[in-house]
């Protein structure tokens, strides 16, 4: 019989931590982010589409009466209804990033990027090796495990669901062509601006610019070089530092732009600052007199 200390080693040797959640702006997705070293699922199938990005060593991924052995940082897609199971034996700790995708959201995606009506997305291939978007949706994925804007995680979603029908599905829609939204798309800017400091959907903006969440997106982008919830963030930060140059407190210049915590101010402070916002306090009170 095992000793208590024994089987104590033995959870140490082997830990497995699986974290489950959704978030409230994006209820079609769950999101699943384990770690262990050895892992087994029983043959089991899904009423979602399910991406699943497995970093390490030793995954067999049973799936259409074929058994696949998972190279590191490699692409599982698994079709809505098929049944599949997954193993893992590793001498290291493996991660494993999950997403599972609603189909009337992976429709509504399919149909924004064609245009017009389309059918859902077929996969066929169980196994996607393309560095670009299996980096895509792993920063996605870490990008939603913070308390990022409504606006920003519906923007990143959308993309990450355009390109994985464009670049995966089988015969995938040809992308409706961009015309001249100029008007339309300056009108989402400044509704942005006249809103920088509350929750946006990307469902509202669409609104403002009868377009399609997908066609906003890429007008957007293509007209003023970054997606609208980068262009939010940039308004937020820049009133940021005029409340700080009237001296108001860091905490006070986080909720009164949009943040959600201090310290998500902070870093987007110090990505586009260049210094922290304590910092930018400081050297604010730097003026040079030339006359003297």
């Amino acid at each position: 019989m095992r000793s208590p200390i024994d089987s104590k080693s033995t959870m140490k040797a082997n830990p497995s931590r699986t974290r489950i959640w959704r978030s409230q702006y994006l209820p079609s997705i769950e999101l699943v982010h384990g770690v262990s070293k050895i892992h087994s699922l029983p043959r089991h199938f899904h009423e979602e589409l399910e991406l699943g990005i497995r970093q390490g060593d030793g995954w067999q991924f049973n799936y259409r009466g074929a058994t696949y052995s998972v190279p590191p940082n490699t692409l599982v897609v698994t079709q809505p209804g098929e049944a599949h199971h997954a193993d893992c034996a590793s001498d290291r700790d493996c991660t494993y990033r999950g997403l599972q995708i609603g189909v009337d959201l992976l429709q509504q995606v399919a149909t924004e990027v064609a245009g017009r009506k389309t059918a859902l997305p077929f996969f066929s291939m169980p196994l996607v090796y393309d560095r670009d978007l299996n980096t895509q949706i792993v920063q996605v994925h870490q990008a939603l495990e913070q308390p990022i804007s409504q606006l920003e995680q519906q923007t990143l979603m959308g993309d990450l669901l355009a390109q994985l029908i464009l670049r995966c599905a089988e015969n995938p829609p040809c992308q409706a062509k961009l015309g001249e939204e100029r008007q339309p798309v300056d009108r989402v800017r400044i509704y942005i601006e006249d809103h920088y400091d509350r929750e946006i959907s990307l469902e509202q903006l669409a609104q403002v610019a009868n377009l399609s969440s997908f066609h906003l997106n890429r007008s957007f982008s293509k007209t003023f070089g970054m997606p609208p919830h980068a262009y939010q963030i940039q308004v937020r930060i820049l009133q940021a530092k005029r409340l700080l140059r009237k001296e108001w407190s860091i905490e006070q210049v986080a909720f009164e732009t949009g943040f959600a915590s201090q310290s998500h101010f902070g870093s987007h402070f110090k990505r586009l600052v260049c210094v922290t916002p304590r910092q930018y306090i400081q050297d604010s009170k730097n003026v040079i007199d030339f006359d003297v």
